[in-house]
């Protein structure tokens, strides 16, 4: 029988528009209401930007560890894509739930809120925890301020499983996302004195050329086959920079990012080509003009997810899902952060990543009602067992 309750909770969540450059405060308002409704109160974290806010709550033995399920509740932006339909109208089409947000990630959280009554009336001897965050879609800050308060907890969670679109199948490491912004000072002449000056835009292809150089040694320096691309990336996605044909560039801006294997810090990288540019490149610029500079701007730098802290939650989590094998994936997120508190990390839940942030993204009936099996066995197992 279809779960009209959970496909109507995924209308109201799709119906925020929780783009993360918007506020995020009336859809988690919204969530503290229906915990509400249960007699769970939610603590409301407010961020440090405005309109942003977390949300976390404990159903169950507050001086126990239990388990806590995880989801960013922003969206990446719609405009510019071909959407058929509303994005933030849910909308079905057969056994397709589309809209913005439907796989990644508030297909999860709709299921989660949905289980909060069973949760209620369980005994349960371990807790469950709702985590909603912020900005994960862009700089993660919801997540570390989270963090920062579990951290200072009596009893943190002894466990997470963040829903991200995984097709219910466990994954127990996501790569490292870092981006940097790089800003390149010439000195600006007419190019036929091109000796003179200092062309913003030629220094910068030279570092974006050492970066490539750097990514050849990646490929033999290391490689994790459980992932689709087996060693730390390194990748160039946008440049600007000169203002005409006929002057040396005063200017320029590229920003790259490093996708780093769990276990290699994005940091140690970039520290690598910081000490290139000053010993190498800057000498050189300085003999033309002392105003050359090349200056690194941290955008974000979010840790990988390392499956040495997770595998004994994998495989007592790979039973509840119907998971005969781990998974692990490239994309960022949030687990690297809880990992690094303390806190042991999976990554489960319902729908296809490669919908999230697409045009017409859309979520499985099919899958959601699995998402629901695996939190009621989950519930089950709380009952009656320790969580470990």
């Amino acid at each position: 029988m279809e779960n009209t309750a959970l496909l109507a909770t995924l209308s109201r969540l799709v119906a925020f528009d929780t783009v993360s450059s918007h506020s995020n405060v009336e859809l988690i308002d919204w969530v503290a209401g229906r915990l509400a409704e249960h007699g769970i109160q939610a603590f409301v974290q407010h961020g440090t930007e405005a309109g942003k806010a977390n949300l976390y709550a404990t159903i169950g033995p507050a001086d126990q560890a239990g388990v806590m399920l995880s989801g960013h509740s922003d969206v990446v932006p719609v405009a510019g894509q071909n959407w058929t339909s509303d994005p933030f109208t849910l909308t079905r089409r057969d056994t397709r739930l589309y809209g913005r947000g439907a796989a990644d990630m508030k297909g999860f959280i709709a299921c989660v809120l949905e289980m909060v009554p069973r949760f209620a009336a369980a005994q349960l001897t371990q807790p469950v925890h709702v985590a909603l965050s912020y900005n994960e879609e862009t700089d993660m800050r919801g997540m570390r301020v989270l963090a920062e308060h579990l951290a200072g907890l009596p009893v943190r969670p002894a466990a997470c499983v963040i829903g991200e679109p995984t097709s219910m199948q466990v994954v127990v490491a996501n790569k490292g996302a870092a981006i940097y912004r790089v800003r390149v000072r010439g000195f600006s002449v007419h190019s036929s004195l091109r000796d003179q000056g200092v062309s913003a835009v030629e220094v910068a292809a030279e570092v974006i050329c050492f970066l490539g150089a750097l990514q050849e040694r990646l490929r033999d320096a290391g490689r994790n086959d459980g992932f689709e691309f087996p060693h730390t990336s390194i990748h160039v996605g946008k440049i600007e920079g000169g203002t005409a044909h006929n002057i040396t560039a005063r200017d320029c801006t590229f920003i790259f990012e490093i996708r780093a294997l769990p276990g290699v810090r994005a940091a140690t990288l970039l520290e690598e080509v910081r000490a290139h540019c000053v010993g190498t490149i800057l000498p050189r610029l300085h003999q033309v003009s002392t105003e050359c500079a090349i200056d690194f701007e941290p955008i974000v730098d979010t840790p990988g997810l390392d499956e040495g802290g997770n595998r004994n939650l994998a495989q007592a989590m790979m039973p509840l899902c119907g998971c005969h094998a781990l998974g692990r994936v490239s994309f960022g997120t949030e687990g690297g952060i809880l990992q690094d508190i303390g806190v042991p990390t999976i990554i489960c839940g319902p729908g296809e990543i490669r919908v999230a942030h697409q045009p017409d993204e859309y979520v499985e009936i099919e899958q959601l009602e699995r998402c629901m099996a695996f939190l009621e066995t989950l519930c089950h197992r709380l009952e009656r067992t320790r969580v470990s």
